[in-house]
């Protein structure tokens, strides 16, 4: 079955072999200051794509992150309007209260789209993903002739889990 891969292009139903070459450069990530570089280069859908991702990561002690990262994408497929970008910037910062309780907000930039996403997280987790977590999420469409209020949502989540075999 085709589908869309972006707005406008779409990939035909077919089988897919290609080939393609990774480079991987990490640094050691228990450090404070760490930087990894993802690179692909290859066959994808019947076309070719060059993908890059440098990520740069800072960390505090045990309370502080952030992560810096923007995920380059170019596509040529062989069919209409087959040559495109696709990039996309994020910026995490996580602070944790205890191991427990932490605050964690995600940025993220779509630039094939104009996108601007937010999300927000308060989690006090109590086991294995069990817990009270509140979420704010917040996409800013900058598209001329796009919905000038920005779409908003609030979430409330309180989740247990019970062992009925103990």
């Amino acid at each position: 079955t085709p589908f869309p891969i972006v707005p406008g292009v779409m990939v035909p139903a077919g089988i897919y072999d290609h080939k393609e070459a990774q480079i991987v450069f990490y640094t050691n990530r228990s450090a404070p200051l760490s930087l990894s570089i993802d690179s692909i280069i290859g066959g994808f859908f019947g076309g070719e794509r060059v993908s890059l991702k440098p990520t740069l990561r800072y960390r505090i002690g045990e309370s502080f992150s952030s992560e810096l990262s923007w995920d380059y994408n170019d596509i040529s497929l062989p069919v209409q309007n087959g040559d495109f970008r696709a990039d996309l910037g994020r910026l995490r910062l996580t602070y944790s209260f205890t191991p427990r309780i932490a605050l964690q907000t995600l940025l993220q930039y779509n630039q094939r789209d104009e996108l601007l996403a937010t999300n927000l997280r308060f989690s006090w987790v109590q086991s294995a993903n069990a817990g009270f977590f509140i979420v704010y999420n917040e996409v800013d469409d900058d598209r001329f002739g796009a919905p000038t209020k920005p779409r908003r949502e609030l979430i409330i989540k309180y989740s247990r889990i019970f062992d009925v075999l103990r």
